[in-house]
């Protein structure tokens, strides 16, 4: 019976871990296409409720309508018969049993006794020699305190990997917020100039854009150096073009009011007579 159940939560976690996943997928492509963080976890949950009844449905159809026929169609056979007929039945227990194991019971107390006065006889009376052999030291006997194990070459290896890609990583972070706050300082205060760095920071951690408070730059900024601060922090980060337009579009939502993501993407590296922000072509 326990192993029946542990079985049964096993299945059920599987189907469930399975239902998850196909909504995290539809979530992702929601995502992809541009979609907000909401829509897509409402977009998770739907396609969830979706599959799951659908899944519970056909097991319904399959326990209520197909079973039964399929159990039908078997009894026919008599060999299939044979086999539920010799499972329902139940063997009594023998009485004989009961009278065989005293027997038993009292020719093991026979047998351990005689074999305790066979050892009794034949155990030999220890030796000088021998307590002499038994006093002396082993001398491949193993330290009793074992010693701490060491990382292998390939864990040192790794380790160290790690840590360089880390530091690696953290370095170009840097680099992109330096050049965020000297680019954008002359144009927004400081508590949005915070903000931003922070956006950027999540930005580039997170596979997902982050939850943002539009930020208003000022005037003397037009659409196109919006445009040209994107596809910097986006090149230097290795992010796709409509990923980074995306999130510029939800940054600089006043300032891109008029522009779409489609626009935006297109028209992000284009470069014009007249700008501030400077496209990075390196």
């Amino acid at each position: 019976m326990e192993q029946k159940k542990i079985e049964h939560i096993t299945l059920h976690l599987m189907i469930f871990g399975t239902i998850i996943i196909i909504g995290v997928l539809a979530r992702q492509t929601a995502l992809h296409y541009g979609w907000d963080e909401f829509s897509s976890y409402l977009v998770l949950v739907v396609c969830s409720i979706i599959v799951g009844a659908i899944y519970f449905n056909l097991q319904m159809a399959f326990t209520q309508i197909l079973s039964p026929a399929i159990e039908k169609c078997f009894m026919r056979f008599e060999s299939y018969r044979s086999k539920i007929v010799v499972v329902e039945e139940c063997p009594e227990p023998i009485e004989e049993v009961v009278d065989i194991e005293p027997i038993s019971h009292e020719r093991m107390i026979e047998v351990e006794t005689t074999s305790d006065i066979s050892e009794e006889v034949s155990t030999p009376m220890p030796t000088e020699t021998d307590e002499g052999e038994a006093n002396l030291p082993k001398e491949d006997a193993p330290p009793s305190i074992g010693e701490p194990n060491q990382p292998s070459e390939y864990e040192t290896l790794r380790a160290n990997a790690m840590a360089e890609k880390e530091r690696a990583s953290q370095a170009k972070l840097d680099k992109v917020l330096t050049y965020t706050k000297r680019t954008l300082v002359p144009y927004l205060d400081e508590e949005s100039l915070h903000r931003l760095c922070g956006y950027v920071t999540e930005y580039y951690l997170s596979e997902s854009l982050p939850k943002v408070e539009p930020i208003k730059l000022s005037s003397q900024l037009k659409t196109i150096d919006a445009m040209h601060f994107g596809w910097n922090i986006g090149k230097a980060f290795g992010k796709p073009r409509l990923q980074t337009a995306t999130f510029i579009k939800r940054v600089f939502a006043h300032t891109l009011r008029d522009v779409e993501i489609s626009t935006i993407e297109r028209k992000m590296s284009h470069t014009e007579s007249e700008c501030i922000v400077k496209l990075n072509k390196k």
